[in-house]
This record gives C-alpha cells, structure tokens and sequence, in this order.
C-alpha cells in the first residue's frame, strides 16, 4: 500500500509531463493552422510524401536530397506538422525525398539519427554525406527556407 501511495502521483506527474511536453505553443499553433489551410490547397492524388511502412527502408542512393519527418500518431505537434510538411513537399515537384517515420514502427531508424525528441526533420544532401536535423515544431516559412538550403 505504501509503495502504491508513492507511485500513483509519481506516475500521474510522468503522464502529465509527457501530455505538456506533446500540447505545443500556442502561438505555434495559430501558426500552423495558417499553414494548414496552405496545405489544403495542394493538388489532389498521390502524396508526395513517402510514409516509411513496417520492414521498408529509405532510398539514400537516388541522387536526390532527403528529408525525413520523425514523428508519432500520437503527437500533438507533429499532427500540427504534417500538413506543413505535405505542403512543402508538394512544391519541391519531385526534387527532393520526402519520408515520414513513425518512431514507433521504426525505433531502430529514430535510434540510428538519435530522433529521441519529436518531431524531428532531417535533411540529407543528395551526396548523403551531410546531414542537419531540427527537432520541434516549424512553421512553413522555416521549414521551406531549410528545404531550399538543403536544394542549394
């Protein structure tokens, strides 16, 4: 009984922490819902984003840079990312990689790029030699102005 008496509040503070540290800002979040709208307007069809399924792996060798999005089904922030993401993706037509990676049905890909906070997006040259990560969340602005070096 005592050690149930600890342990309770200790795990209410653990949930509690890990719901605030998933919520976002919320000037954040009126930023992305700006962003959302964007990218409702993308063109209908086939995603230009390559969702990583169980057992798949990232193509590093086809001369393109390459941007992975590691996130989480349940993450607020990357929930409020994705249509950034999508939306960015869109416009680059082609001349980039775009891969989103669930860390739960991939932890040993999050472990190799040490994506232990989340969302995170890396960036790969098209060489694969060089590599940048950004962890939290961006707002389109930023992300397509990483997008863009990443192109240079």
């Amino acid at each position: 009984m005592r050690i149930l008496r600890i342990m309770v509040p200790v795990c209410t503070a653990a949930v509690l922490a890990l719901a605030t540290a998933c919520s976002g800002n919320k000037e954040e979040k009126g930023a992305q819902a700006a962003d959302a709208t964007e990218a409702e307007a993308a063109p209908a069809g086939q995603s230009p984003v390559i969702e990583l399924a169980k057992g798949d792996s990232i193509n590093y060798t086809s001369g393109k840079p390459v941007v992975i999005d590691f996130n989480a089904t349940w993450c607020g922030p990357c929930k409020q990312f994705r249509p950034t993401f999508d939306a960015v993706a869109a416009e680059t037509d082609g001349k980039v990689l775009f891969y989103s990676v669930d860390v739960d049905v991939h932890p040993e890909l999050a472990a190799e790029f040490n994506a232990s906070s989340i969302p995170m997006v890396v960036y790969i040259s098209a060489d694969g030699k060089t590599s940048t990560s950004k962890v939290g969340l961006q707002t389109k602005d930023e992300f397509s102005a990483s997008v863009a070096e990443l192109l240079k």
